[in-house]
């Protein structure tokens, strides 16, 4: 545990001197924190011990996280593109990745968690139970520092292992362009636009514009109590609830309390997580339900030329997207039959590949190009306006092509 300024001088030196990738891995607390960042940092190089980086309190004492950034040429991570955005945001920017879950997709896995990884490629099973712990609580218990030395104890063996197949395959340049994408894309970071609409279950509200404005403004006001609370916004206030005062609109105390609106969001409490939860508690204790009644007010008031467009977002054409096939058979079956002639196409590539055929190609993209573009249409420019990157590109452009004349 390097959770003081010698400790960390020492752990960067000795991983500094050992030669070749370091293993590296994260553990964050986002279901009970509002914060995403990286409380423990796991490290550990062939022939170096494991270390376990206390982030929040290296960074009380002073330590610069950024140094972590340069101890080895290269960082093997499992599911980097989670991991990836939350150390730049620390500072702390990989040289180069090579990603274990990654390289399962090019291996044709279909379950690519660590656990399978390791038994699959190692013959070693892992336990998983502190997967939802909450990392940001002080000191570790014992079980939790062990369960997280061993998410970078079988990184590097499992490499070796995967570089060979992936040669063995063909595709292991494949394998850095993803690599590369995923680490520039990690340093540039993604807002997304009207993260509101990411609420559970909001489709329920169809073209409910003034519905809409109901979810903005009390999505809003659960974001503005979750950060100054540092607290997990779905123990601030469900999204469920969200979704029954965005049908109700309640206009009295009854209606109101009909929602749910009122109560304590409910921790499940079991076993040894009991005295976690109880840390909780006395947070959601100071959530006051009249936040919720004043957004709901908010939107009410709202003039209609102010009220969000309906949750599907328009295209260049001025219609939505619908992702029901039934719509598109109906408005435009032609366009049905050129998106199903290439689904089948990409399903015969990813076949012939032995690669997932999600990992080919998203299928909202799919939908979205086939949907928005006419017959003919220049597939390569809308795909690269979609971010899909060179590896991807030479391999299904002709079959979209083909598919969408």
């Amino acid at each position: 545990m390097v959770d003081s300024l010698s400790r960390f001088e020492e752990a960067v030196s000795i991983l500094k001197d050992a030669p070749g990738p370091v293993a590296v891995d994260a553990e964050r607390a986002a279901m009970y924190r509002y914060s995403h960042e990286n409380y423990l940092i796991q490290m550990k190089k062939q022939g170096t011990p494991i270390f376990l980086f206390d982030a929040p309190s290296l960074s009380s004492l002073g330590a610069n996280l950024s140094r972590l950034s340069d101890l080895a040429p290269r960082w093997v991570l499992h599911d980097s593109m989670q991991d990836v955005p939350a150390f730049c945001q620390m500072g702390i920017t990989p040289p180069a990745l090579f990603d274990t879950q990654v390289s399962c997709m090019f291996l044709g896995m279909e379950r690519m968690g660590l656990a399978r990884c390791t038994e699959t490629f190692l013959g070693i099973s892992l336990e998983k139970e502190f997967a939802t712990a909450d990392w940001s609580l002080r000191p570790l218990p014992r079980p939790w520092r062990n369960y997280a030395a061993l998410d970078v104890e079988f990184l590097l063996d499992i490499k070796e292992i995967q570089e060979r197949d992936l040669r063995k395959k063909g595709v292991r340049q494949w394998a850095e362009d993803e690599f590369s994408t995923i680490l520039q894309k990690g340093i540039e970071g993604k807002k997304r636009r009207d993260p509101w609409r990411g609420v559970s279950n909001i489709n329920v509200l169809g073209p409910d514009r003034r519905g809409l404005a109901v979810v903005r403004e009390v999505w809003e006001a659960r974001e503005e109590v979750a950060r100054e609370l540092d607290l997990a916004p779905g123990l601030v206030l469900k999204d469920e609830t969200i979704i029954a005062l965005a049908l109700k609109k309640p206009k009295n105390e009854r209606e109101f309390r009909e929602t749910g609106a009122e109560e304590r969001v409910k921790i499940e409490k079991g076993g040894q997580l009991d005295n976690l939860f109880d840390h909780y508690i006395p947070l959601q204790r100071r959530i006051k339900p009249k936040i919720w009644k004043e957004a709901v007010q908010r939107a009410m008031d709202l003039n209609p030329s102010s009220l969000p467009l309906p949750t599907a977002a328009p295209t260049k054409h001025g219609s939505a997207v619908p992702n029901s096939l039934k719509i598109w058979e109906k408005r435009h079956p032609d366009k049905l039959e050129r998106l199903q002639k290439a689904m089948d196409a990409v399903g015969k590539l990813s076949h012939s590949l032995d690669i997932p055929s999600v990992f080919l190609i998203s299928p909202r993209i799919l939908r979205e190009y086939f949907w928005m573009e006419p017959a003919g249409a220049d597939c390569e420019k809308f795909l690269r306006s979609e971010g899909v990157n060179d590896w991807r590109l030479s391999l299904i452009v002709k079959v979209i092509e083909a598919s969408n004349l």
